[in-house]
Parts: C-alpha cells; structure tokens; sequence
C-alpha cells in the first residue's frame, strides 16, 4: 500500500477576496493544518485576519513572521522563516529550510520543516530546486535510519503537483505544503480536494 504524504495549505501572501470564507470549506473537506503567511501584513492586519477566523478553526492555524500573535490567539502553531532564530513558543513549531546542509545539521526541536524548492516553483517564476531527488533520499533514509527522536518530519515545498505525490512519497517525504497548485486554481477548493482525496484511492 502507498502511503502518501500529508498535506498543509499555505495562504496566498497577500489579501485574497474570500480567504476566511473558503476556510471553512477546507477543514471540511478534511484540511488539518493551515499556514497563515502574508510577508507585507502588520501584525495589526494579521489580528484583523485572525478575527475574522472562527475560533474553532483557530487551532488549525499555523502563523508566520508575527510571534507576538501567539499571545492573543489559540492558534495551532508558529513557523519560522529559514533566517529566523527559533525560540521556546509552547506550541507546534516549524520552519523553513533550503538545503540538505541545513536539514542534517538542524538543532532546533521541531515538529516538522518545509524544504524546498524541490520542484519549478508555481507561485514563483523562476524559483527552481538546488537539489536533486536523488540527494533528498540519501539523506532522508539516512536520517530514517538513525531513528533519531528529534529528527522532525520533512515537507515538499514548492511545484508540487498531484502527479508527483507517488514520486514524493517514495522519496521519503513526510508531506506536502501547497500553495500555487490550489490558489492557482480557478476553484481552489476542488484543487485542495482532488490533492486530500488522492491518499483513499492510492491506498485501496
């Protein structure tokens, strides 16, 4: 049986007509885990945001770039930038990475980490993978096997398509973070589905 990775949503960066309403349709739809990251809000625009969220969903959240907002909603997690130092939040964290180099010699506790780009980006043009899948299974099936308790779980960022799932998760990989192949949808809530619906069918 195929096992395919999970997957987390990430935001479009900036105002998207709608964002808060879709919401709700995708945790429906099974969604478990949403990035919140929009790199030009201020953290008054981002509580804005946050507001507008109902509070049952907030748990599901993940904030970017904002540790302040931590103090004043119940949100799920906090993701740090690759240039960002890490620091005790009391909750799920996670983090961006852009190398192996940076994935073996990770000292921080995470729950889990984004790498990428492994694929042409969507969202970016031009924003293309350093490194190959080949070098990506060597260091993920070593780090499988050294069992390692604080090692954390390794997402696919970046062009990632629904005929790569297979590919991505003999490579190793944990999950997926999308972003461009659903916001780039012209309905992203069919998109989300079509992606959370894949692991039923593989693993009939």
């Amino acid at each position: 049986m195929i096992k395919l990775p999970s997957v987390i949503l990430i935001s479009p960066p900036s105002h998207k007509v709608g964002e808060v309403e879709l919401l709700r349709s995708f945790f429906e739809a099974g969604l478990t885990r949403y990035h919140l990251r929009k790199p030009s809000f201020s953290i008054e625009e981002m509580s804005e945001l946050l507001e507008q969220i109902p509070s049952q969903y907030l748990q599901n959240i993940v904030v970017h770039r904002h540790p302040e907002l931590l103090k004043d909603f119940a949100v799920g997690g906090y993701h740090y930038s690759s240039n960002e130092s890490t620091q005790e939040v009391g909750i799920s964290s996670s983090k961006s990475l852009h190398s192996l180099h940076e994935l073996i010699n990770l000292k921080q506790n995470l729950e889990y980490v984004f790498l990428g780009p492994i694929f042409q980006s969507i969202s970016k043009k031009g924003y293309g993978p350093k490194i190959s899948l080949n070098e990506v299974y060597s260091v993920l099936n070593k780090l499988a096997s050294m069992e390692m308790s604080k090692t954390p779980k390794v997402y696919a960022l970046g062009g990632i398509r629904k005929k790569k799932m297979i590919r991505l998760s003999e490579v190793g990989f944990s999950g997926v973070a999308l972003l461009g192949s659903v916001w780039g949808s012209r309905d992203p809530l069919r998109a989300l589905k079509e992606f959370l619906s894949m692991g039923a069918y593989f693993s009939k």
